[in-house]
């Protein structure tokens, strides 16, 4: 696209198209491709520049057509280079053309990239939410779905089968939606075809509503459930201590090695490879200093100002790493998240009840009121069926201890939306004597690497099952295609209501074990955070309630 383009350029953007294209390419990247200015589309007071030639990378919507016959009708600079992220509509391309009195448009392509790319097999399209919108609002968050991953299709160049969860209404729609703009754009989607069709298989986040209430223990994941990633972005401002240009920092795979090989390493391992960056480091600076903690790391970044110079990647990453460490001592995270473990994967009523007594009752060390609801949660989802279950009492003891009345109404939002009664399959492999013991003895069989990462969530299962053709149509039916006896070895799985970093982590070690070609892809990605303020919106949305979704559980928080 801008290479395309000789000479002096400017790109101009819009708000979205800004997001996709920062994920991929840096700021001194794009320069280096004669790009000297970075321009909004609804940016006003723009100087006249006419020496420079415009790039325009825009979603292809009513508005951005609208600013853009704007500045074509007053052009500021000598030339148009027009490219959308998506098909652009014959009526839109009617109204540039009219717009073009100056003849300055010199191509209009369409480049599909209406996703934000965040690790390779994984995007995003930066949907917060679908629940609780009005009419037109829910159209237009529909409408961005099926734009986004029709702008998937098409860099792919494939036109899949699509098969989609019975129970997800919006994902009914979306699949409808694909669909019929593949019959309606026949000659855009077709492409040469292969000898087992690929699938689209769309999925629902109230099937999995575990799986983004545990805590994470791999980089990328425990890093976006204690910090939070946003574009690849880490605000670390509140980390005691940081400095001033570590305060906001970009891990990406594009542009980072040491994050690109890390993400999935789990905390142990990245404790001992940062120390290995810093030993390589500190060797290249000759220095003899013992390092032998992440504390130590810290201070030798801090006090070597010439291997700050040299190593501003290392400096980021121990700043990362001493951060998340602080936060899994001043948490008690790892005792928190065997507790999480142990109700996400043991059906132990007796033993679950003692530990979220104990973690309602703890007191030293105080434990944050954010994961104190999340292990109440998740004995909700496992055990709400179960006579005697104790539900009500820890919604008194909840009270007791200063948890307000939206955040104890949570109890009853999951059940609303993901309750037993709301999923579909077997989250907890309990409903039957065969799963539980294929599920006991294959635990058994495989081991686990520790007690922390046990957890597996549904969506392996899930694909596992269409790898091996036994995904059941009833629960999964097909909108677009029919069934076939050849089982797709490419798959785009998309989970409407947001995907978490575990799932992504899962996707990744099974297209590993299989040589299955696995995209994953998902309205947003989640946090613990993200997903409870979710669950707030299905309370408020339920009860005609509103409020601040970013208050937090407990008054001791």
């Amino acid at each position: 696209m801008v290479e395309s383009v000789p000479g002096m350029k400017v790109l101009i953007m819009d708000k979205e198209t800004t997001g996709i294209v920062s994920l991929v390419y840096s700021q001194s990247q794009i320069l280096q491709k004669e790009v000297y200015l970075f321009e909004r589309i609804d940016a006003e007071g723009r100087e006249l520049m006419a020496h420079l030639k415009a790039i325009c990378f825009l979603r292809p919507t009513a508005e951005n057509v609208q600013a853009l016959c704007r500045e074509l009708r007053k052009p500021k600079y000598g030339e148009y280079h027009l490219f959308f992220s998506n098909i652009m509509p014959s009526h839109f391309l009617e109204e540039l053309a009219e717009a073009d009195e100056h003849e300055v448009v010199q191509q209009v392509q369409e480049f599909y990239a209406d996703f934000y790319a965040l690790n390779p097999g994984l995007f995003s399209l930066n949907i917060e939410t679908f629940i609780g919108l009005e009419t037109p609002q829910l159209r237009e968050v529909i409408e961005r779905t099926s734009d986004g991953l029709a702008s998937v299709l098409l860099a792919f160049k494939r036109k899949p089968v699509i098969r989609c969860a019975r129970n997800s209404e919006i994902g009914q729609r979306v699949a409808q939606d694909i669909t019929k703009r593949m019959t309606q754009e026949k000659s855009l989607f077709d492409f040469r075809r292969t000898e087992t069709a690929p699938l689209l298989i769309i999925l629902d986040r109230r099937n999995d509503p575990v799986s983004p209430l545990l805590h994470q223990w791999t980089y990328q994941a425990m890093v976006h459930e204690l910090l939070g990633i946003q574009n690849n972005r880490v605000d670390l401002s509140r980390a005691p201590g940081v400095r001033k240009e570590l305060k906001e920092v970009v891990l990406t795979t594009e542009q980072d090695p040491f994050y690109k090989s890390n993400i999935y390493s789990n905390f142990g391992e990245l404790g001992v490879n940062i120390k290995h960056l810093v030993d390589e480091f500190q060797t290249k600076t000759k220095s003899n200093q013992n390092i032998q903690s992440i504390a130590d790391m810290k201070r030798f970044v801090e006090e070597y100002p010439e291997f700050r110079k040299l190593s501003g990647n290392v400096s980021k990453h121990v700043a990362v790493m001493s951060e998340l460490s602080r936060l899994v001592d001043h948490r008690n995270l790892l005792n928190v998240s065997e507790t999480e473990q142990e109700l996400a994967c043991r059906q132990d009523h007796s033993g679950a009840v003692k530990r979220v007594k104990a973690m309602l009752e703890q007191t030293q060390p105080e434990l944050d009121p954010h994961d104190i609801l999340k292990a109440v949660l998740l004995y909700t989802l496992r055990y709400e069926n179960t006579s005697g279950n104790k539900v009500d009492d820890y919604i008194e003891k909840m009270f007791s201890i200063g948890f307000d009345q939206e955040h104890i109404g949570l109890i009853s939002a999951i059940r609303m939306y993901a309750g037993a009664s709301v999923r579909l399959g077997d989250l907890f492999e309990n409903k039957s004597f065969i799963k539980m013991a294929r599920s006991t003895i294959t635990r058994g069989l495989k081991g686990v690497d520790n007690i922390y990462t046990e957890h597996s969530p549904m969506i392996r299962n899930i694909l596992q099952q269409v790898l091996e053709g036994s995904l059941p149509e009833d629960d999964y039916p097909f909108v677009s295609g029919a069934p076939s006896r050849e089982r797709p070895q490419e798959i785009f799985v998309f989970v409407m209501g947001g995907a978490t970093y575990e799932e992504a982590l899962a996707v990744h070690q099974l297209a590993g074990e299989t040589n299955a070609r696995i995209l994953l892809g998902a309205s947003t990605i989640h946090n613990s955070g993200s997903f409870i303020d979710e669950l707030l919106r299905v309370r408020r949305a339920a009860t005609g309630s509103t409020g601040s979704s970013r208050r937090r559980a407990g008054s001791g928080a």
